[in-house]
């Protein structure tokens, strides 16, 4: 039964009113906003996918009392504007980064002026391209809120984070560790070179992501650092574990390290090209003498949803995510196979036939869908929902990212709801989504096709 409520929000849908009530709304549930140079929020959103992603792990200085802050970024371009010059194609931002105390007040401030240059016009529209780095703060222990944007300097668009930060003091009598990195990359440098990535003599690449797997040899790549401390302990015993969110503990593994240093380094990997695509947990543990607990550490990551992972561990689901976009004739006959590799082949099959560079090594098709799918279940996951079962996540995945989204958390007498648009390519589509219960989930209102309506815009 519909509630009186939710049939005055119809009725108001019906009526196209929604974006003349607001001219400019915050778009703050899908990622990281976008706003104006003078901080108003806009009311068009280029992309679902944020351009602008950050990430951190904290660790001790070269100082035993203060503390380093890694702060990860990850930048792509299809979020900045990019001109042509006698070079290729230029793009140009401002990095800034301010770190306030427990009485927030600025304790340091970073601006950097930047630029990326790509010689293929396809590049500056590409999801998949981007650029990694990391700024490097040194600080006392303490509370910290950070505030990191990223400035476009020709369109005046801004993209920000925000996030808050426990800097612990590693001076200890008993070893302890630092924060867990996730590694997209790890490189042996010169002594005499140095990088924003550089421990020691090896360049670590974060993973900004942290979304691994996806192929039979993939590997979860992690950096540690381990503190001896004053006491001098000889050795300890490092315990690694991964957890799946739904199955539970999946890999454990072992290390006694020996202390030789003030400071020991790991750069360790595990291989989870048989994981299934989902969540999972990281731990990592220190003990010491007599199996006495000194330190650990939790955090999260992803294993990808790829077509060969769920191929072999959840054919069913491969099943529901491929038939938002391809007819029911087609997804009934390849429910119907019962090997691996005849699903293999039929899924194989499938895509050739869409791909839009035939004879290529890349299905742009095939990549672009299982990006959809990996960051639908990221942003619109619900509960114990994956995001690409819920209705924004299949709407995503079947029209990709909208080319405006009227995002209304907060209204009087009225529960959260979302517009998205689509007008760009082929016939206008408008879906509406509703959170009815007030519970985070936005769920679809009719016309579930999003056609035959007028744009209130």
């Amino acid at each position: 039964m519909i509630t009186s409520r939710l049939k005055r929000i119809r009725s108001m849908f019906s009526r196209q009113v929604w974006s003349h009530i607001l001219a400019v709304l915050a778009v703050t549930s899908l990622g990281v906003p976008a706003v104006s140079a003078d901080g108003r929020a806009e009311n068009s959103l280029h992309s679902v996918q944020p351009t602008f992603v950050v990430d951190h792990a904290v660790f001790n200085a070269d100082d035993t009392n203060r503390c380093r802050l890694e702060i990860y970024y990850q930048i792509f371009n299809f979020g900045l504007q990019f001109v042509k010059d006698s070079g290729g194609y230029l793009a140009e931002y401002t990095l800034t980064a301010k770190v306030m105390d427990d009485d927030d007040d600025q304790v340091k401030a970073i601006e950097q002026e930047k630029s990326i240059r790509t010689q293929e016009y396809a590049s500056t529209l590409s999801r998949f391209d981007y650029r990694t780095s990391q700024l490097n703060i040194v600080l006392e222990p303490g509370n910290y809120r950070v505030q990191i944007t990223l400035g476009d300097r020709r369109s005046n668009t801004v993209f920000g984070d925000d996030f808050k930060v426990k800097l612990r003091r590693f001076a200890s009598d008993l070893p302890i560790t630092s924060d867990i990195e996730f590694v997209q990359a790890a490189n042996s440098i010169d002594s005499g070179a140095s990088t924003v990535f550089r421990k020691a003599n090896v360049d670590v690449v974060p993973s900004v992501s942290r979304i691994f797997g996806g192929t039979d040899s993939s590997k979860l790549l992690f950096y540690v650092e381990i503190y001896r401390g004053r006491d001098s302990v000889p050795q300890v015993v490092m315990e690694t574990i991964v957890r799946s969110l739904s199955k539970g503990m999946l890999y454990r593994d072992t290390l006694y390290v020996t202390l030789d240093g003030p400071v020991v380094r790991q750069l360790r990997d595990i291989a989870v090209g048989s994981f299934a695509p989902g969540d999972y947990q990281l731990e990592t543990s220190l003990r010491g003498r007599r199996n006495k607990p000194l330190d650990e550490h939790t955090e999260a990551f992803t294993i990808a949803w790829t077509q060969e992972g769920l191929l072999k561990h959840d054919f069913k689901a491969a099943i529901e995510q491929l038939s938002y976009i391809a007819p029911n004739s087609e997804v009934s006959k390849i429910k119907k196979l019962e090997t691996l590799e005849e699903r293999i082949d039929a899924f194989n099959d499938f895509w050739v036939a869409r791909d839009p560079t035939a004879g290529t090594p890349e299905n742009e098709a095939k990549r672009e869908f299982y990006r959809r799918v990996n960051y639908a279940n990221r942003v619109f996951r619900y509960l114990r929902k994956d995001g690409w079962r819920t209705d924004r996540g299949r709407i995503y995945i079947t029209y990709g990212d909208p080319d405006q989204i009227d995002d209304f958390p907060m209204s009087p007498n009225l529960p959260p709801y979302q517009i998205w648009h689509y007008y760009k390519e082929g016939r206008y589509k408008r879906f509406a989504f509703v959170d009815e219960n007030d519970d985070g989930e936005y769920r679809l209102q009719y016309p579930y096709d999003g056609l035959n309506q007028r744009p209130d815009f």
